[in-house]
């Protein structure tokens, strides 16, 4: 076999070339037939082009995904953890959900058949794991698309000064969001309503936050001399401050769907300039409003912070608000769909072409996705213990251990910019973990960068662990506290959630 001395390979293993996949002629190795690496979606074929969304459109996406229901809830976290250790927890989870887009969303310059990060886990382990962690994916998509329809119905409970049943409301965003989400069937389309969504957020919590500068007491202060308990370092105990910071990871959680964004990208190279314009803007608003409000409303901070400033103010700002929760709901609910539809058209004609197999498999998957959201809303009828559930209990998944997995690969396969290789992309789902750990754990005898990303991947993945643990373990305890103490009603409950 001819090769060039780039393209050798050690004996020791610890050396390979950038490039981890070499050219082998088809008789060279019968199992990987010799073929380019196949995109998953085809722009120039199929009556569906989904490879259409501009670097703009995927940095609105980015901040969309980012800024909704856990800004809402950010605030009062700076209650629980202390002011500074709250803005410099919220500050290194940035760091770490900005790595772990960075990561996720570049991948497909090397695997172009990703589309989620399922494909990530068959990658690393097999088919087996693309099902598994594929299914909490798509779990995790549903309960937060759930939590978008739960966020909706507090608004139309604010506006119509509770005028139906909650299960009603939540009908209507329910219904909403499988009538624009499935209608658009490409993130291009979403990525217009996002603009809205972004903007009508934007401008609500900022709203609230200047309304409360205006106010001379908080709103929820009781009359009399009123103490805000403005604190500098926390006072809360390890239960109190896991469930916080799980809520802060919701709030800048949505780095697993980065793979989605990408991969319906015109450039998807430019990626790293979406996800930078994106993620800043959300970070600096989220600490900017948050800082505003807790400063001046300390312990009388509610969540949804939207009615922090009064009735009149919460009115104002939920009316501004509401398309922008509505697309929150209509996004997360569209990009569970796309998974479903995906996993199961990939391959065939019926991906990009309009067949009835192509609408039956996308109406099918985006009904079983809005119904499931209604259900556990319907169920779960809590906000600030769901979003800190659904923080701890998924988030870590996909914003910290995989992303630190994917870095581990890399330092053991090293692999090439798919249009510099030539390899097949089936070949590279079968490399075995046996193979690139060992390797990955001798990467930093390559030099500091390499030592440095292995202690960053570690780092990812036992930071991941720690929080799915404790986070979760502090979520359904303050959980079971809420029903005790009454201040959740039942299931399916019309009562008043606002």
């Amino acid at each position: 076999m001819n090769r060039s001395k780039k393209d050798q390979i050690q004996d020791d293993g610890h050396d390979i070339d950038n490039g981890a996949f070499h050219d082998l002629a088809p008789d060279e190795n019968p199992k990987a037939p010799f073929q380019a690496p196949q995109d998953l979606f085809n722009s120039e074929e199929g009556d569906v082009d989904f490879r259409s969304v501009s670097w703009q459109g995927a940095a609105i996406l980015i901040a969309k995904f980012q800024i909704g229901l856990g800004a809402l809830s950010l605030p009062s976290t700076f209650h629980v953890l202390g002011f500074f250790p709250g803005v410099l927890c919220f500050v290194i989870l940035a760091v770490i959900t900005t790595v772990a887009g960075y990561i996720s969303g570049n991948a497909r310059q090397y695997y172009p058949h990703m589309h989620s990060v399922g494909d990530a886990a068959e990658l690393l382990f097999g088919k087996g794991a693309r099902e598994f962690i594929g299914a909490i994916y798509y779990i995790y998509l549903a309960l937060v698309a759930g939590a978008g329809m739960l966020t909706t119905s507090v608004a139309l409970n604010v506006l119509s000064d509770h005028g139906a049943c909650t299960m009603a409301f939540l009908a209507v965003a329910c219904g909403s969001a499988f009538i624009v989400g499935t209608g658009f069937r490409s993130l291009e389309k979403v990525a217009w309503i996002s603009w809205i969504g972004v903007a009508g957020i934007i401008f609500a919590i900022w709203i609230t936050a200047l309304a409360c500068l205006a106010r001379d007491r908080p709103a929820g202060a009781p009359p009399g001399p009123f103490n805000l308990d403005i604190r500098v370092l926390p006072k809360a105990n390890f239960t109190q401050a896991m469930a916080a910071v799980s809520t802060q990871l919701f709030a800048l959680g949505a780095s697993g769907t980065f793979f989605s964004v990408a991969a319906e990208m015109k450039e998807p190279h430019k990626f790293t300039r979406a996800l930078l314009c994106g993620q800043s803007f959300i970070v600096i608003t989220n600490i900017a409003i948050s800082s505003i409000m807790y400063g001046k409303i300390g312990q009388y901070l509610v969540s949804p912070a939207l009615g922090s400033a009064g009735d009149l103010i919460k009115r104002i700002s939920y009316g501004i608000a509401f398309p922008g929760l509505l697309v929150t709901a209509i996004l997360w609910s569209h990009i569970a769909g796309k998974y479903w539809f995906v996993r199961i058209l990939r391959g065939t004609r019926h991906l990009q072409s309009n067949t009835v197999t192509h609408w039956a498999v996308w109406v099918g998957s985006m009904t079983v996705t809005v119904v499931f959201g209604f259900i556990i809303v319907g169920v779960v009828p809590f906000f600030d213990d769901f979003l800190s559930l659904v923080g701890a209990l998924f988030n870590p998944v996909f914003t910290n251990v995989f992303p630190g997995l994917m870095i581990l690969f890399y330092l053991g396969e090293r692999p090439t910019i798919a249009s510099e290789r030539v390899q097949s992309v089936e070949t590279a789902k079968t490399i075995s973990p046996m193979i690139w750990l060992p390797i990955a754990f001798k990467a930093y005898r390559n030099g500091w960068k390499q030592a440095l990303a292995l202690a960053g991947g570690i780092f990812l993945i036992v930071s991941g662990l720690f929080i799915m643990v404790g986070g979760t373990y502090s979520s359904i305890l303050s959980i079971q506290a809420s029903y005790h103490d009454g201040s959740v009603s039942g299931v399916f409950s019309c009562g008043d959630n606002s």
